[in-house]
């Protein structure tokens, strides 16, 4: 039995697959009533027999037409014609009760007219709700019309004229009175409920249907989300190799370069046959030489540095380093490479205080803030260092006097190849401050920097990679001179 119920619903889903999910609830609702219907029959034609009570056979005829409406909704809500089912049913119940009570009242005297009326009322409810859920509305509205008529009907010809007492007349027209404007109640709450169902139900079907176009498009834009970070990805890792390739491809022909312009200088500083016109000249064109190749130099280790720390990861090994070591390392090779030193550090680090880092990248970090603050600045203007810890780790702040930079500038100062607009001829490749950047970021860090045109600009590097740091140990702290900050 369950096998056969299961495969009854199997097929009902079946043809209402494609339908809405409001319209397959109706239709396994209907299809339960008719069930329900079909079983009752059999059962009550067996009670009426059984008790054998007053107008038996048009009370079995009764049974018979309602269950042969059941089969028929039945049978058309298995082919999917809902609507049809239900108008069907309701119309077939409503003309077969309301018919045969006007008939048995018209040929036969009722024994209890009041509780007939009472049951039959009880019956119109119950084919009117089925009217209003499963009808359309034209038939829903004629089933009401006949129920209503029935109703008023049976009133007039059977309560009215039945020999009544007082009490009893008196309930037969509140019946009237009160059933009418029950069943109107009924019907108008019913089909205004129904409307505002169906109107809850399409709104959630287009936005379940939009639903589904954004998860459609979602997936989409994720699949080629994953397709472009893929492409980026090799693009990048392209770029890396062509620009790995390329930097050091240049070190071959620069380094010859390199090799003939010291075997140059080596014999331009031992002949004794260039002199005078000649030999300034040939100093000149070696000097500018040297220069410049110092310059191609630069450009080619800042592109190196810039491209290997695009392509470093979270898991590079880091070292656990003094911060003051290595800036005391990096100030020294400035002024030792200068005739009077114009680098002045401040060590503001507690003695045996130590950080997690890439020392190759701090160094690159102070390397060019320190460079750019001599380049830019005056033969007599100094360059001051700071190194000193936070509560989430350590910093180095650069502080010159020099030409500034332009306050429209200021937003793109990080980007690659980018530099500012009062450089004038002064060299540079427009890659340091973008190393700068990216070395800070690689230890979690912030950057922080203030500048006016013809005063100076301070720059303050915060990292984040602490590992140890003990009580501050006011006699190992340096007391170099204090930093101006620009305000």
């Amino acid at each position: 039995m369950r096998r056969h119920f299961t495969q009854y619903l199997d097929r009902l889903n079946y043809v209402y697959r494609d339908r809405s999910f409001f319209v397959g609830l109706k239709a396994r609702l209907l299809a339960a009533i008719a069930l329900l219907l079909l079983v009752f029959i059999p059962f009550n034609i067996a009670k009426i027999i059984w008790l054998q009570g007053p107008v038996i056979f048009p009370r079995i005829a009764v049974s018979l037409i309602v269950g042969i409406a059941g089969m028929i909704c039945l049978r058309s809500v298995m082919k999917g014609k809902l609507e049809s089912a239900g108008n069907g049913l309701a119309l077939a119940m409503v003309l077969v009760v309301q018919g045969t009570v006007l008939l048995v009242g018209a040929t036969t005297k009722a024994l209890q007219p009041l509780s007939v009326g009472i049951q039959v009322f009880a019956f119109n409810l119950v084919i009117l709700l089925v009217a209003i859920l499963f009808a359309s509305r034209r038939v829903a509205t004629v089933v009401f019309g006949l129920i209503v008529t029935g109703h008023v009907g049976y009133y007039l010809f059977m309560l009215r004229n039945a020999d009544l007492g007082p009490t009893v007349q008196y309930s037969a027209d509140t019946l009237l009175r009160e059933g009418l404007l029950a069943m109107g109640l009924i019907f108008l709450l019913g089909i205004t409920l129904v409307q505002m169902i169906e109107a809850a139900h399409e709104r959630s079907e287009e936005t379940l249907h939009q639903s589904n176009s954004v998860n459609i498009n979602l997936e989409r834009l994720g699949h080629e989300t994953h397709i472009l970070a893929e492409q980026r990805r090799e693009l990048l890792e392209t770029q890396r190799e062509f620009v790995s390739m390329v930097s050091h491809e240049f070190r071959t022909p620069l380094t010859a370069i390199q090799g003939a312009q010291f075997h140059l200088e080596k014999l331009f500083h031992g002949s004794e046959s260039l002199r005078g016109f000649v030999a300034e000249n040939a100093e000149k064109w070696l000097n500018l030489q040297a220069s410049e190749l110092k310059r191609l130099n630069k450009m080619v280790d800042q592109v190196l540095m810039l491209n290997r720390i695009e392509h470093m990861t979270s898991n590079a090994p880091l070292e656990l380093l003094s911060p003051a070591d290595i800036l005391a390392e990096t100030v020294a090779r400035f002024n030792d490479s200068m005739d009077s030193p114009r680098v002045v550090l401040r060590n503001d680090v507690p003695s045996g205080f130590a950080a997690s880092m890439d020392s190759g990248l701090v160094k690159a970090a102070a390397e060019n803030l320190i460079s750019n603050g001599l380049k830019y600045s005056g033969l007599d203007k100094p360059v001051q260092v700071r190194v000193y810890t936070e509560p989430n780790g350590w910093a180095v702040a650069v502080v010159d006097q020099g030409r500034g930079i332009p306050r429209e500038d200021q937003a793109k100062l990080f980007q690659p190849f980018f530099r500012a607009g009062n450089v004038g001829a002064i060299p540079g490749t427009g890659l340091g401050l973008a190393i700068v950047q990216r070395a800070v970021d690689f230890h979690m860090g912030h950057i922080e920097f203030e500048s006016r045109e013809n005063e100076g600009t301070s720059f303050n590097l915060h990292f984040r990679s602490v590992v140890a740091q003990p009580p501050v140990d006011d006699t190992a702290l340096g007391h170099g001179p204090l930093i101006r900050r620009d305000s």
